[in-house]
């Protein structure tokens, strides 16, 4: 099943993330990714937080411009570990024909694993496909347990 992240457009300039990141703490939101997308003048910021909707919903009502497609607030997310590297987890997608759009890390490390934050272009398949291969992918939930 997907996991959901926040993605929220914002100008490329001084302090446009910190005003994102208060209303967050404001709602002790925790934030368990993070990347940063800057295109010119304006920037993509995506974040797997522990309530995603909560976090979506504190930034619409502060007027913050959020992205909703489905390329935007869908992922998925793998434990990365001695058995499941990243050289493993991409030559599975890239020999299945999958694409990976964008990736980024977990803020958060645990035991020396992180969780890969994917966004392959047919999340769902890219999910059975992994599990295919025993791969497992992580719930919210399985995130909450691994870095809280």
């Amino acid at each position: 099943m997907p996991l959901q992240q926040v993605s929220v457009f914002l100008d490329n300039k001084p302090g446009s993330l910190s005003q994102v990141m208060q209303h967050l703490e404001k709602l002790q939101i925790k934030i368990y990714a993070l990347s940063i997308a800057e295109a010119g003048e304006y920037g993509v910021i995506r974040m797997i937080t522990a309530d995603p909707i909560r976090a979506a919903e504190t930034l619409e009502d502060a007027e913050f411009n959020l992205a909703k497609s489905k390329k935007n607030t869908e992922v998925t997310a793998i434990l990365i570990t001695k058995d499941n590297p990243i050289s493993k987890i991409t030559k599975i997608l890239g020999e299945n024909g999958l694409n990976i759009e964008y990736a980024y890390s977990s803020a958060v490390h645990y035991e020396g694993k992180f969780a890969l934050i994917l966004r392959p272009k047919e999340v769902e398949r890219a999910e059975k496909t992994l599990k295919d291969h025993n791969v497992a992918t992580l719930t919210l939930e399985d995130i909450k347990q691994h870095f809280d």
